[in-house]
């Protein structure tokens, strides 16, 4: 894929996942050159132990023959802005997920890609988590039609962009699109309605009072596939500071019972009686980096989400942000053909 083994890496955004990021980087066998941020020193506490660069400009990067990826991990309205002029720079990315804030975005994202001829992927880290394959296994065990639901919820984010309507959209695109992918892949297909109600559980509290168009934090949100396969989400990223976040998923079929503790189990209740997996406490982020890595290097299996998959799962956050406002059920082919495409249809309802 016309990279080589060491090739040149730019880390776009010293935040935590961007830190991950080089590091991952560097231990897969990559050369990060430099770490971009506009907060100089956090460039430099990311880049130095690394011995790499740190600047506030990308643009000068991109016309360096020894970089061969940029690595974006902005806050999500930043995508667009640092993927599209990377990738008609010739360089491969990896962008973080969720793709972008909207499908205008997203497509453009896409059509870069596309023209460029190099190799855009968002990171859907969860593929690579050693709890999502004994999951995804032990579902194919339980028969359809399924009915399948997940509860995720956790205090107010210490990262308060996570609330911003306009930065990274608030859990129903942010954390919701991990789930929208998954049952993607598990149902074979996109779900054909999304109802869901939301809420801003955050209102009042210290945290978020600065943020002038907060995110919906709270939200049910009911998926319906043409199988009969029926998933719901209850979600919550608006309760006190301090509570400890959690994680499950049920899964029933006709055949059995999937029960997970996301990531540390996973349990089978099927004919064959009980069968139960536990967490190895792999790396996610860096196995999915190691991977890219060889697919860039070696040829590799291609693994690693596509913008395909990051636009799937925006257009299902879409439709459910959009049934919040309209209180109604709404079908994916409403928001893959409404025009524009802009920010208001991120707004809280």
């Amino acid at each position: 894929m016309n990279a080589p083994a060491d090739m040149g890496v730019v880390v776009v955004g010293a935040g935590d996942m961007g830190a991950r990021h080089a590091m991952h980087w560097q231990a897969a066998g990559a050369r990060v050159v430099a770490v971009i941020d506009r907060d100089l020193e956090r460039a430099a506490a990311c880049a130095t132990p690394l011995g790499a660069e740190h600047g506030a400009d990308l643009a000068p990067y991109l016309t360096d023959p020894d970089v061969h990826v940029v690595s974006v991990c902005t806050p999500t309205f930043l995508h667009a802005l640092f993927t599209v002029p990377a990738l008609q720079a010739g360089k491969h990315v990896l962008c973080e997920k969720p793709a972008a804030l909207t499908l205008e975005d997203a497509r453009a994202m896409r059509a870069a890609a596309e023209t460029s001829g190099r190799e855009l992927r968002i990171g859907f880290m969860r593929r690579f988590d050693p709890a999502y394959e004994p999951l995804m296994s032990f579902a194919k065990r339980i028969g359809r039609p399924v009915l399948a639901q997940v509860t995720i919820t956790a205090g107010v984010r210490p990262k308060r962009l996570m609330h911003d309507a306009m930065a990274n959209g608030g859990p129903i695109i942010d954390m919701c699109c991990h789930i929208f992918t998954q049952w993607r892949e598990m149902f074979g297909t996109q779900p054909e309605t999304v109802s869901a109600r939301g809420y801003t559980f955050s209102d009042g509290k210290p945290e978020v009072a600065k943020i002038a168009q907060r995110a919906l934090d709270s939200a049910l949100i009911t998926l319906e596939y043409g199988d009969g396969s029926v998933g719901q989400i209850q979600v919550s990223w608006g309760l006190p500071s301090g509570i400890d976040p959690v994680e499950r998923h049920s899964y029933v079929g006709p055949d059995g019972l999937v029960i997970v503790d996301w990531p540390r189990r996973v349990t089978l209740r099927d004919a064959g009686g009980i069968t139960r997996w536990a967490s190895s406490g792999v790396d996610p982020w860096r196995e999915e980096i190691a991977a890219f890595h060889r697919e860039l290097t070696e040829g590799a299996e291609r693994r690693v989400a596509t913008i395909e998959d990051g636009i799937e799962a925006l257009i299902t956050s879409l439709a459910a942000l959009r049934s919040v406002r309209e209180r109604r059920p709404v079908s994916l082919d409403e928001v893959t053909t409404a025009p524009g495409g802009s920010r208001e249809s991120v707004e809280r309802a």
